[in-house]
Order: C-alpha cells, then structure tokens, then sequence
C-alpha cells in the first residue's frame, strides 16, 4: 500500500525523526524503582504511566523546537504512539515490576 504525503507533512515526518534520540534518551532515564514505588502493577496503571511518559517526552522534545505548550504538538503524541512508543511503554512498565520484586 502506498500513502501519499504532502512535502510540508514530509517535513514534519523528517523533524520528528530527527528528535527520536530525545525520546530514547526520556525513555532510557526512568527508574524502574520509581515506577514500582509510584505505580501500582495493573493494565488501568499501565495505561496511565505510558501516556504520561509520552506526554513529558513531547514536552521536551517541544522545548528543542521552541514550543512552549505541550497541547501545541498533538501531532508527535500521535507519531510515538503510532511508532509504537506507547506500547513499548506499557511493556517497560510491566518489567519494571519484575526487577523490583
């Protein structure tokens, strides 16, 4: 299946895979101590800590781009999401809970 894209959508495409490191690095930075000390290991928690995780990481990404709300960049939320950053997530969430056990 092809898509089509526009050059400006293109662009935007380029822009967020360019800060991809800055995700990683967000990501690469958690404790899994803090999330079994913060969290409680459920599918409901789960699903909260993936969205607040991908939340703050547009907010700095938002910063290298000079955007100062994170509601200004729904766009990159939904381009992690369908990378498959949110699933991820959730399975980091999961682990963590068996490192702290």
């Amino acid at each position: 299946m092809k898509y089509i894209i526009t050059e400006t959508q293109d662009k935007k495409i380029q822009s967020f895979v360019r800060r991809l490191n800055i995700v990683d690095d967000f990501i690469s930075m958690l404790d899994p101590k803090d999330i079994c000390k913060y969290w409680n290991n459920t599918d409901k928690d789960a699903l909260f800590f993936a969205d607040d995780v991908l939340v703050g990481a547009v907010w700095v990404v938002n910063e290298t781009l000079g955007i100062k709300n994170s509601y200004d960049n729904k766009e990159l939320y939904k381009f992690l999401e369908d990378a498959g950053y949110y699933d991820k997530l959730i399975k980091i969430f999961h682990n963590s809970f068996e490192l702290c056990e």
